[in-house]
């Protein structure tokens, strides 16, 4: 297997920059998530890497070679694509095979490969049937089991489960995961669903307009995000933002919106004292608003009274649509919530997993 390396890599289509000085080291064995919204220059990085585009500036090496200018043929990658793309008239053994058959390799050597990718994804009873007989996760099964004979370098995996129903991509979630400890290989995986990328990944980078916002491992940039976007991204349903203003009162430091004042940890923002009297944006994400009711000891500086909007019951938990004042927001609470649509209700803000960034830049304030 092999490490992927990025050194200050550029796509321009025309004036249009898709990726912007990307550098970025993938190590051998790693599971690398690249996840974004649409336009992000997330697929485009991994064609570049994949030789499928050319680079405008920078470099690409996998393992020791800079592959610059050698064809995709000769990388020693395999990519899954979103679409499957299976050939229609073939069965599922020659749909394995083909690219092996392409490079002459010995007959009993292919279906050596084939069998044994095949066992790996439980597809072998599959093996004679043609890929309109399959299920949507039949055929992204050997979609895997294609890239997975050719024993490469590198696996790409552009968006691979982004066609099927939603339980379906839970259970493929896993199996990806399980197939990674199995193989023991590099996998560069994209994605704009931010759920795959906090389940899979060893590490995540986070990708906005074509820049690299963060790199880390899940928790750490779900819990440190360096910015308000890698705030908002990661995490479902979304950070709650707030404008609001930073006070300090005696030794204590205070949020004020509008609708609400609360009071924050003595030591969990350092650098927040330059910020005294300013414009900051408060974020803090529904898990971390609690109802009063079913919260104990609480402090009187953390309890907000705020008006229900909407409840949205998910079963296990409720999302309750909050507003104070002109600032709106949603916590995450307990099933058996006594919050009702038109009425008031009293939650606490966990402030000490709260976050400040800054007006101007959104830059985390820590």
């Amino acid at each position: 297997m092999a490490r992927v390396y990025l050194e200050n890599v550029w796509k321009k289509f025309g004036n249009v920059v898709a990726v912007r000085d990307a550098t970025l080291e993938i190590e051998d064995k790693e599971f690398l998530i690249l996840v974004g919204p649409s336009g992000c220059g997330k697929s485009t990085t991994l064609r570049m890497v994949a030789g499928l585009e050319e680079i405008s500036e920078g470099n690409i090496y996998i393992g020791d070679t800079l592959v610059n200018d050698i064809p995709p043929k000769d990388r020693d990658i395999a990519m899954v694509f979103q679409n499957y793309a299976l050939y229609p008239h073939m069965d599922v053994y020659n749909n394995m095979a083909f690219g092996l058959k392409l490079r002459k390799f010995p007959k009993a050597e292919i279906d050596k490969r084939v069998h044994e990718a095949a066992k790996i994804l439980g597809i072998e009873n599959l093996l004679k049937r043609k890929p309109k007989e399959l299920s949507g996760g039949q055929r992204q099964r050997v979609a895997l089991g294609r890239a997975i004979v050719r024993e490469p370098k590198v696996f790409l995996m552009d968006e691979p489960l982004s066609n099927l129903d939603a339980k379906l991509r839970v259970q493929m979630r896993a199996e990806l995961a399980k197939l990674h400890d199995r193989l023991q290989t590099t996998i560069i995986y994209v994605t704009h669903d931010q759920t795959e990328a906090m389940t899979m990944g060893d590490r995540i980078v986070v990708q906005k307009d074509g820049v690299i916002q963060q790199v880390g491992a899940p928790m750490e940039i779900y819990n440190h995000p360096d910015n308000a976007f890698v705030a908002g991204f990661i995490g479902s349903p979304a950070m709650n933002f707030m404008d609001a203003v930073l006070r300090k009162e005696g030794d204590d430091l205070w949020v004020q919106a509008d609708g609400f004042k609360v009071k924050l940890p003595p030591t969990r923002f350092e650098t927040a004292c330059e910020y005294i009297d300013k414009e900051v944006i408060f974020g803090i994400r529904p898990e971390d608003i609690l109802d009063l009711d079913f919260t104990s000891d609480a402090d009187p500086d953390l309890i907000v009274t705020a008006n229900v909007d909407v409840t949205e019951p998910m079963g296990a938990e409720v999302y309750v649509y909050l507003s104070a004042g002109k600032e709106s927001y949603i916590a995450r609470v307990d099933a058996h919530t006594r919050a009702r649509p038109g009425t008031t209700h009293k939650v606490v803000f966990n402030t000490e997993k709260a976050h400040l960034f800054c007006k101007d830049t959104e830059a985390s304030i820590r």
